[in-house]
């Protein structure tokens, strides 16, 4: 079979599959918030662009994911999106085995918050490890100091798992979302289990 060219052949190559119809009212959600979206096949699979690369959308054997470029930088108060590994900077997908997966709502913010971040950074450079920003958390310690199980759970990890819950709960950009991060997070601690580790 020959390669797509066009997202739409993208698509109506998945026909019969659990992924059509995922990838189709993504593509028609994709397009009703963003109508001077760019399309494009890249890396075999469809690819959106506004101000630089925003969003690609790919389906695979028992999955499909929508990937997020710069996905660590939003908001994402029901917790859709992850990375892939402990190397994975700024890229974050949201995995969806059916159609009733999708949550249309949520799905609906996170594109409007790649337009905003493409509107407001377009690309993004990676920097360099020297350049990159430390992060501290008085609210996490806090918590902890108030939280003698936390705090000892907390003390056992190696310095590169407090670093991802200090980054996650700091990264967020509303309060809310912070106090959301935080309270997630200490349920995790207590249990000695690290922010990634599912994913390790």
């Amino acid at each position: 079979m020959a390669k797509p060219k066009t997202i739409d052949e993208y698509i109506s190559a998945t026909e019969g599959t659990f992924a059509h119809p995922i990838l189709s009212k993504i593509h028609e959600m994709i397009l009703e918030i963003v109508p001077e979206v760019e399309e494009a096949i890249k890396w075999g699979s469809p690819s959106y662009e506004y101000n630089g690369i925003m969003m690609t959308t790919v389906k695979f054997k028992k999955f499909a994911a929508v990937w997020f470029h710069k996905g660590a930088f939003f908001d994402d108060p029901e917790n859709l999106l992850e990375a892939s590994s402990d190397d994975t900077k700024y890229m974050r997908k949201y995995i969806l085995h059916s159609i009733k997966d999708l949550n249309v709502d949520a799905l609906s913010d996170l594109i409007r918050e790649a337009v905003k971040f493409q509107e407001e950074n377009g690309e993004l450079t990676v920097p360099d490890k020297s350049e990159k920003k430390e992060y501290s958390s008085d609210l996490l310690q806090n918590a902890l100091s108030l939280d003698p199980k936390a705090k000892t759970e907390f003390d056992k990890f190696p310095d590169y798992k407090k670093k991802e819950f200090i980054e996650h709960i700091e990264t967020a950009k509303r309060d809310t979302t912070k106090q959301r991060r935080l309270e997630k997070s200490l349920d995790l601690i207590r249990q000695g289990i690290g922010l990634n580790d599912k994913y390790r």
